[in-house]
């Protein structure tokens, strides 16, 4: 079981040596610092489940270190050592955010309990949060482009304009489409999903338009489209690039009356559908090439939604593999597996040409097949792997310039961030930032 990390703020070094070896005792993780502001630097670089800061130091009080911390990390549970009779302090704290405080000379047992409860608490936000995250979306949105989209799509799903999403194949065109539908005003109706490519030409016609009994030979009964079933609803072309140019012209009708026909019906039919389409193909380039009608191009990219491969967004590739190590420990019932290194290397320097699809199916088959707590490894080709001698996209060089540029400029200045600052002419706070983000300590 991995240890909670706590860190302990003191300017007494007796006082400090005493909690630690107390709260080690207890079975926690303890790092101790003499000075506040130290601590807060600290606190930028590593990931800490609760702080422990006395009330009375030289350089800055408990309160304005509890100030200062939640500009930072919001959700880091501080407990604040105070002197005993001194409870304005301490009630002051709470209300600044603090879990709790304790008054001196400390009692360790009253310390322990609530501590435990402080991290019980915080891990029942954290918990809440994930299953929050999961049940609103499966899209995780670390990288700044995936966060620009999620704004977008907040944005346009309370109006109802067509939408066009376009990337490659398994980067979540259709999870980014149902999103729209379930913050949209419709979300309560239904949404229905079609693959114009996955059905024969001579077929597609009918699953989307309906058809009235004795339209063809087989037409037994009535039956309802697609689009009619999407009523009140959305509906979802993907692969709409595969669409019979003979159908784009009924589509384009669809989309600009509101109406349906039918097959042998003399009657149109009133509906109210939004419409959200999604290609891997470059549509523009069909218009030009006379494959894809030109009117109906403008008439479905109102709104332009393009999602980056996975290479293009590799903050999320780690964060995705997490999920989905969950999501799979938890479906077939086994415990969940760390990434070693190495694997998170491997990882990160894959090609993934199927994107999150293939990143998926790969967290899941690795999951059956290792039988060890750690994934040291994953089962892919080394030709799928970037080299050296190959032309590198230009965010995986950009990413790969700046790590060793932040390298070598903080060993050049004996970590010194304030010099490091002075040298780059990056300031401090993107000097930190670019620390967490490459995990340089």
């Amino acid at each position: 079981m991995v240890k909670k990390k706590i860190l302990v703020v003191d300017d007494d070094k007796d006082i400090l040596s005493l909690i630690s070896i107390k709260l080690k005792s207890f079975g926690f993780e303890v790092h101790t610092e003499k000075s506040p502001l130290s601590a807060l630097d600290r606190i930028s670089l590593e990931n800490f489940d609760l702080i422990l800061v006395d009330q009375l130091m030289p350089e800055i009080s408990g309160l304005e270190f509890i100030d200062l911390l939640k500009e930072k990390n919001d959700h880091i549970p501080v407990i604040l050592m105070t002197a005993y009779g001194n409870l304005e302090d301490a009630v002051l704290a709470m209300k600044k955010g603090a879990f709790h405080y304790i008054t001196k000379p400390l009692n360790f047992d009253e310390l322990k309990i609530i501590i435990d409860q402080a991290l019980e608490i915080s891990n029942l936000k954290k918990e809440v949060q994930e299953l929050k995250s999961i049940l609103y979306t499966d899209i995780i949105a670390e990288s700044p482009q995936m966060k620009e989209i999620l704004e977008t799509v907040k944005k346009v799903s309370l109006f109802d304009t067509t939408i066009l999403i376009t990337g490659e194949s398994g980067t979540g065109k259709e999870l980014i489409a149902n999103l729209v539908h379930k913050n949209s005003r419709r979300k309560d109706k239904p949404f229905v999903a079609i693959n114009c490519g996955a059905i024969p030409p001579d077929l597609l016609e009918s699953e989307l338009f309906g058809y009235k009994k004795g339209a063809f030979t087989g037409a037994n009964t009535d039956k309802k489209g697609l689009i009619e079933e999407a009523e009140g609803g959305t509906l979802f072309l993907d692969e709409i690039g595969e669409l019979p140019i003979d159908l784009q012209v009924k589509l384009l009708r669809v989309l600009q009356e509101n109406e349906i026909r039918p097959l042998g019906s003399s009657k149109a039919k009133k509906i109210d559908v939004r419409f959200i389409a999604a290609t891997n193909k470059d549509l523009k380039k069909m218009v030009e090439e006379g494959k894809f009608r030109e009117d109906l191009y403008y008439r479905i990219n109102v709104i332009p939604i393009h999602i980056p491969s996975l290479r293009e967004r590799k903050e999320d590739i780690l964060p995705l593999a997490q999920f989905f190590i969950k999501k799979y420990s938890s479906k077939y019932n086994i415990p969940q597996k760390k990434l070693s290194e190495k694997a998170k290397q491997q990882l990160l320097s894959y090609k993934w040409e199927g994107n999150v699809r293939e990143l998926e199916n790969l967290i899941e088959r690795t999951l059956l097949t290792t039988d060890t707590e750690i994934i040291d490894s994953f089962p892919i080709s080394v030709s799928k792997l970037y080299t050296d001698k190959e032309i590198k996209p230009f965010k995986v060089a950009k990413e790969e310039f700046e790590k060793n540029y932040i390298q070598n400029l903080l060993r050049s200045t004996n970590y010194n961030i304030s010099k490091a600052s002075k040298i780059s002419g990056i300031t401090r706070a993107q000097i930190y930032r670019l620390m967490k983000r490459y995990n340089l300590h």
